[in-house]
């Protein structure tokens, strides 16, 4: 979202103001997907005008995980013609915040990003909910914001009124990654990472989680018998110690490497150097990577 709001703060017509429930990431903090400590290498903060307001919650991912009351003052005394909340409808913020814009007679606008009501692990009670509630706080929106075509979808078929979706595409800094890439050396680098001349390099680089499949992509690997080549898994995650003793068991261990988090700055290195990328996820609403 930070090349978004920092767009958003140049333009003529929008006073913007940024509220975080959290700094995780922009501080260092323990990543429960990534299942390590995460701070990003790139600027996230600067740009645009923010406040973090302190959370009482527990910070982890259950509904009183963002417990952040400070919303509510804020946006009572914010004098804001509309609120858009990211935090979604599982936090507890998002009642606080809906809930105070609803007294401060502004707009209030929240999205989503999935494309099926199926729930990622398998939960059929969680369909269900889904089909139930969803109609019903997504009205709540004056605006659902969705970020592809397939959520826009969805949210039609859930009733929710044309004028009231608005399709807004996640967003990057294309020339900032288009600069970084421009100055690698792309012989050096593959040195640097070990890549001898001619090996293809095959790259994952998620989360390793099973909703990602980082399983299916080592199998099939290990089954498509590539000679010199190597698979790259650029990412952490509760699959790691697993995904690496399969790597053991189909005898493929020295043609995989476990690169673990990549930050944002050896990122554009990491995309130069290799031949492909590979995204298996079994669920990625519209994926930024």
């Amino acid at each position: 979202m930070t090349p978004i709001f920092r767009r958003m703060a140049k333009h003529p017509r929008l006073d913007l103001h940024v509220a975080y429930c959290s700094l995780r990431g922009a501080e260092a903090g323990h990543d429960p997907e990534f299942d390590t400590e995460v701070k990003w290498d790139v600027p996230l903060l600067d740009g645009y005008e923010w406040t973090h307001v302190p959370n009482k919650g527990s910070g982890d991912e259950a509904f009183g995980g963002l417990n952040n009351p400070g919303i509510e003052k804020l946006i009572r005394e914010g004098n804001f013609d509309a609120v858009a909340c990211y935090t979604g409808y599982a936090r507890k913020s998002f009642w606080i915040a809906r809930k105070a814009a609803k007294k401060a007679r502004a707009a209030f606008l929240f999205g989503a990003d999935a494309t099926s009501l199926d729930a990622r692990d398998g939960s059929v009670w969680k369909k269900w909910f889904k089909r139930a509630a969803w109609p019903l706080i997504f009205r709540m929106a004056d605006q659902v914001i969705v970020p592809s075509s397939g959520t826009r979808d969805l949210m039609r078929s859930l009733g929710i009124a044309e004028e009231r979706i608005t399709l807004t595409p996640y967003s990057v800094d294309n020339d900032w990654w288009m600069a970084q890439a421009a100055s690698v050396d792309r012989a050096a680098a593959r040195r640097e990472r070990g890549l001898g001349d001619g090996e293809r390099a095959i790259l994952f680089c998620a989360k390793l989680q099973p909703w990602k499949r980082p399983m299916d992509l080592l199998r099939a690997y290990a089954m498509a018998r590539l000679e010199n080549s190597r698979l790259l898994f650029a990412g952490e995650g509760p699959q790691k110690a697993e995904l690496a003793a399969e790597a053991e068991r189909l005898g493929i261990a020295d043609q995989v490497d476990f690169l673990g988090f990549v930050n944002q700055l050896a990122l554009p290195v990491l995309y130069k150097v290799v031949d492909l990328m590979v995204l298996p996820s079994a669920y990625e609403p519209f994926a930024v990577v």
